[in-house]
């Protein structure tokens, strides 16, 4: 591939990547500025050609949605993307963060069939990501996704077994990253994630073609997968997610403090990489519950910071300079632990039902 690192960031797909292709870009160096697009500059209606004749452009306020004709999930998509936005910044407004507004529409992609997403992102990504149903990517700052209808899809043998309750994870390739799958496959969740990687993107809190460690980019973005958008702020806890750290914590399975905070990539074996997401998951909202000040200003210092590589001394170096030593971490780490086991003891109590004598 003759093009620079692409930084994909996935919703929960049909697929599990295989370990060989997964590793075939690991050693690519991360998408220089001038190399991206500039999402001011897409006009979403030169995008139609890749649907077919057929193909329209619905456009909310925030957002530029491109689809087949008279598809009917866009009306639900629209509005479910508008108020996924609003939440958006009114949670990170309730814990301090001041964001700036997307300068344009934000640019949707949906394929009707998967063999049109293949050929999309073979064409705009420069490489093969027929395993993926849906990704967002920092080089063309859109999300492409197969539609949500099942009845539509090219579905193959590999998610034949699949229901809306079945844990999938995406295997890992450079800034192709996994999640979960929680319910449908456009549900709430899916979409919050998915949103939440563009619109960091576009808000100032993140900036594109810099490295970002894998708990600030998933961590960020598991937090904000809600089932319901009632409300705002991150209140609402990811059970799944809360179960998959809990048993890693009592079978001695988390990653160490010192190595996850440097970490960029996550495992190709599938079962791993939930694992990794569940500890992202958790250290961000560590992070940002217990050291919200230290992590704006470590944000704000990377969003500074030019394009691409860096060691992982450097990624150290930043981190304690903005947090601390890891071990003092660490101790407030573990108390947070112990505190996400007695909240689920409780949740798990409070579920179970009463017995009548």
């Amino acid at each position: 591939m003759s093009k620079s690192t692409l930084f994909l960031f996935i919703a929960a797909g049909a697929f599990v990547c295989p370990s060989s292709s997964c590793r075939a870009s690991e050693q690519r160096s991360s998408v220089p500025a001038a190399s991206q697009t500039d999402n001011s500059s897409v006009d979403p209606a030169t995008l139609k050609p890749l649907l077919g004749s057929s193909a329209e452009v619905t456009e909310t306020e925030h957002f530029a949605i491109v689809h087949e004709e008279a598809a009917k999930y866009v009306p639900g998509t629209s509005r479910t993307l508008e108020r996924a936005y609003q939440r958006f910044y009114e949670a990170f407004s309730k814990v301090g963060f001041e964001l700036a507004p997307s300068r344009s529409r934000l640019v949707w992609v949906c394929f009707p069939r998967q063999s049109g997403f293949n050929k999309y992102a073979m064409e705009a990504e420069g490489t093969d990501l027929s395993w993926l149903d849906s990704y967002y990517s920092t080089l063309t700052n859109r999300v492409a996704i197969v539609e949500p209808s099942p009845r539509l899809l090219e579905r193959g043998e590999t998610d034949a077994t699949l229901t809306p309750s079945t844990p999938v994870a995406l295997a890992a390739r450079e800034g192709v990253l996994p999640i979960s799958a929680s319910g449908p496959r456009l549900d709430n969740a899916r979409l919050t994630h998915e949103l939440a990687h563009q619109l960091a993107f576009n808000s100032g809190l993140q900036k594109r073609g810099v490295m970002y460690p894998f708990w600030v980019s998933e961590g960020l973005a598991t937090n904000f997968e809600f089932e319901s958008l009632a409300g705002s702020g991150f209140e609402q806890c990811s059970t799944a997610r809360r179960a998959c750290l809990i048993k890693m914590r009592d079978a001695g399975e988390l990653v160490p403090l010192r190595q996850f905070i440097v970490q960029t990539k996550v495992p190709a074996d599938a079962a791993r990489s939930r694992r990794h997401y569940a500890q992202a998951w958790a250290f961000f909202q560590f992070m940002l519950t217990q050291h919200g000040e230290n992590l704006r200003s470590y944000l704000h210092h990377i969003a500074a910071l030019s394009p691409g590589q860096r060691t992982t001394t450097v990624l150290l170096r930043e981190f304690t300079d903005a947090f601390g030593s890891t071990e003092e971490v660490e101790d407030s780490w573990n108390t947070f632990l112990d505190r996400q086991a007695q909240q689920a003891r409780i949740s798990a109590d409070s579920a179970s039902p009463t017995v009548q004598k």
